[in-house]
């Protein structure tokens, strides 16, 4: 049986990644709202509730289709949200009103929080091969990287008032994060070995 405590230090290293990715965001000169901090918290903290839920049902099948591709799946997902940070980085100027107002797509939000969350469907399927439970790990797993997520949300909130002037550079290093994650993740699953 899995104890409480193995479950809570799953759930913050599952939400690292979805934790960098809100930092990097609301870091990068956007207008945080309570709607930001919500959204980023329910859509991150729904979907590692769900894959680990997923992984555990799924089988040994399902696992053995996308386990040989999952990793590319993450890159590329990250890579290309990371061409489009530095894009937006080096695109036109914006008027400062609009860069302060606008939010993030839904679909983006949702490509990124699957990136983030591909790992939490293997815990979910190595939790079935270990016939643990799945519900209450996968329920805390999720609500800790909301709550994760709100706060990383929040302190680049923060950063974004003290240095909304280097707003470009903040791009730049979200794009770089996502882009070290999804090679870290290739690493993880011996590409470069």
């Amino acid at each position: 049986m899995i104890s409480f405590i193995e479950v809570v230090g799953i759930a913050i290293a599952l939400s690292i990644d979805a934790m960098v990715v809100a930092l990097c965001w609301s870091g990068a000169g956007h207008r945080v709202t309570c709607g930001h901090v919500l959204k980023f918290s329910l859509v991150f903290g729904a979907f590692q509730t769900i894959m680990p839920l997923l992984g555990w049902f799924a089988g040994g099948a399902f696992y053995g289709l996308i386990s040989q591709w999952d990793h590319w799946l993450a890159f590329l997902l990250l890579a290309g949200v990371a061409v489009s940070m530095v894009r937006e980085a080096f695109g036109d100027e914006e008027d400062e009103s609009e860069k302060l107002t606008d939010a993030l797509p839904w679909t983006t939000m949702i490509i990124l929080a699957i990136a983030t969350s591909l790992d939490a469907l293997a815990v979910g399927f190595s939790f079935a091969l270990a016939s643990y439970p799945i519900v209450w790990p996968s329920i805390l797993i999720g609500v800790i990287c909301a709550g994760l997520t709100a706060a990383s949300v929040t302190l680049g909130k923060g950063l974004s008032e003290t240095a909304a002037r280097h707003a470009k550079k903040f791009s730049l290093v979200g794009a770089l994060v996502l882009l070290l994650i999804g090679l870290r993740i290739l690493w993880e699953h011996g590409v470069f070995a």
